[in-house]
């Protein structure tokens, strides 16, 4: 149980800086940058649109999963007993008598585990000049750290 607590307290703590508000911040400051000056440090997009005036809708997806569970815990397990006993005295005579009672014992359990896929499509607009407009996101992994100070 304790390691449980702490990976999901380390789990909190890594993960509190990374927001969707960083991500919009970042996306934000591409706003008037050349498209080739993107494309040069994001990459080539996963997929581009050709818009009517001329401009250009440039999308970038990322996925993943993450998996979850697998973790081995012990759990109590409880047996219940109950019976009629008889046993022999050394003077030959017998006793006779009921009995209950309980055991526990402690057994090893594994939960499941299961894959959460995570997805970020983010897409740049590019105005006929060749200069991102505008940005748009969606999916639950679109996160960033904020940008480090200097």
């Amino acid at each position: 149980m304790k390691k449980i607590v702490l990976m999901i307290s380390m789990t909190i703590g890594i993960c509190s800086c990374a927001t969707t508000g960083n991500y919009e911040k970042m996306l934000s400051s591409w706003v008037g940058v050349s498209a080739d000056r993107l494309v040069s440090t994001w990459g080539p997009p996963s997929n581009s649109y050709d818009l009517t005036n001329g401009g250009k809708v440039l999308e970038y997806v990322k996925s993943g999963s993450v998996t979850v569970g697998g973790y081995t815990q012990t759990v109590p397990q409880t047996t219940y007993h109950s019976g009629t006993a008889s046993a022999y005295s050394p003077y030959g005579t017998s006793a006779y008598g009921s009995y209950s009672g309980t055991s526990t014992t402690y057994v090893q359990s594994r939960t499941p585990t299961y894959n959460i896929p995570m997805l970020c499509k983010t897409r740049f607009s590019i105005d006929p000049y060749g200069l991102v407009s505008s940005w748009g996101w969606e999916g639950n992994n679109c996160k960033a750290y904020p940008p480090k100070q200097k």
